[in-house]
């Protein structure tokens, strides 16, 4: 159970992290592209720079999905260690603060 639970959440890490990336790149690649080929429903604000800001999808959600998947990811490559000690956990613990530090 406590295997099928640190992979599913790498998993879950994995689809955040992978899906709102690509979409981040098709939309940046191509954006008249990117918005014809995605669902409906597709919004966007436009920036004082004149670029565009994906503001649905996974980008609807939060700022920067994708760091919440990355960080995931982290954390279940450190849980298999167990709990005795915190240096498996360094990783996990630095990118959580570079991230709230951002």
């Amino acid at each position: 159970t406590y295997v099928a639970a640190i992979l599913l959440l790498k998993l879950l890490g994995l689809v955040i992290f992978r899906g709102s990336n690509s979409q981040k790149n098709a939309f940046r690649s191509d954006p008249e592209s990117a918005l014809r080929n995605m669902k409906a429903g597709v919004d966007y604000i436009n920036t004082k720079r004149g670029t565009r800001l994906l503001i649905s999808g996974w980008w609807g959600m939060a700022r920067h999905i994708n760091y919440l998947g990355d960080w995931m990811m982290g954390v279940a490559w450190c849980l298999p260690c167990g709990f005795t000690h915190a240096i498996p956990y360094f990783y996990a613990i630095y990118f959580a603060i570079l991230l709230v530090h951002r």
